[in-house]
């Protein structure tokens, strides 16, 4: 039980057991404040007990509702459609083990994509444990079947935000290159400021995939060497805050996650969990246009932190590229 679950219990209790004491005062006590004023207790007691739905549904339930996200783009030099799956953010570890990462195998299955991209974190990396990334091991089934790639996030190298964006004190361990041999032996072509050229249905793409921002280690060099111009180019990065300097390379699609969506979504607030003070609030989820460059960004599959989603399931992003 880490810091997280004991706010979710002490939450779970100061809702549901004040309305349990609440509804006994008033339907047997009959000289209590509760039985003569049995319209305000009983509506003190619903909207406590409705706190303690929304909790338990938040923490145990949204979290495990895995959704697909239907999306398209039209990029200059694709013809024949082209179906990419995009998930952000498996964050294996406390919350998300195997069981998990193989429904999102079989759900992957079920769409049968021609692509499949992982855009970061794929371990969570908040408390070192170097077997973390055996849970990822279902998806071995997934780089059997389709082309499939990923690339690092923060959590690969023990950044969790805060403090430790700027100051490697705040870091736990760099599991970095643990989970770059780790991911590359499931069969996932894993890249790290690398550039490569694929083709499907017999139309080239350029794949570029960026290292972490927040490490320090993100170079787009390798994108000066694109020669044919023709040819397509989509970057996995992430950051979203990337997008500022990758917009300017001639890059047609940057395909991101990182923020969770925020992870908790509040109506007319839109999302309470900030990675950091940089990215405005239209940029944790959707798609976002910079200058010339379009950007989507995932609310990826898992969790940081605390374990609560709401408003904001997990999701797979189905992406036609037309």
């Amino acid at each position: 039980m880490n810091y997280f679950d004991i706010i979710i219990l002490l939450l779970l209790t100061i809702t549901a057991l004040p309305a349990v004491i609440l509804l006994y005062e008033r339907n047997y006590k009959k000289n209590s404040w509760e039985n003569k004023n049995k319209r305000k207790s009983l509506l003190v007691s619903i909207f406590l007990l409705i706190c303690t739905t929304i909790i338990i549904y938040g923490s145990f339930l949204e979290p495990q509702l895995i959704t697909y996200n239907h999306q398209k783009i039209d990029l200059p030099n694709i013809n024949k459609k082209i179906t990419a799956v995009v998930i952000g953010d498996f964050q294996v570890g406390q919350f998300k083990k195997e069981n998990f990462v193989n429904k999102i195998v079989k759900k992957i299955q079920q769409i049968n994509p021609d692509v499949v991209f992982f855009v970061g974190d794929m371990v969570d990396n908040s408390v070192y444990n170097e077997k973390e990334c055996n849970y990822l091991s279902p998806l071995s089934k997934i780089a059997n079947l389709y082309p499939t790639f990923a690339i690092h996030g923060n959590h690969e190298y023990g950044i969790g935000g805060g403090k430790a964006i700027a100051d490697p004190n705040y870091r736990v361990a760099n599991m970095s290159n643990e989970t770059k041999i780790c991911v590359k032996n499931l069969g996932i072509k894993y890249l790290v400021n690398e550039l490569k050229e694929i083709t499907i249905k017999d139309q080239k793409l350029y794949i570029f995939g960026g290292d972490s921002l927040w490490s320090d280690n993100l170079d787009y060099s390798v994108l000066k060497t694109i020669e044919d111009k023709n040819i397509d180019t989509i970057a996995l990065l992430h950051n979203p805050a990337s997008l500022f300097e990758a917009s300017k390379y001639d890059i047609d699609l940057v395909l991101s996650g990182h923020t969770h969506g925020g992870q908790i979504r509040l109506p007319f607030l839109g999302p309470i969990g900030k990675v950091d003070n940089i990215l405005p609030n239209s940029w944790y989820q959707g798609w976002i246009k910079y200058k010339n460059t379009d950007m989507f960004v995932t609310s990826g599959i898992g969790e940081s932190g605390t374990r609560a989603r709401l408003f904001n399931p997990p999701e797979i992003v189905v992406l036609e590229i037309e």
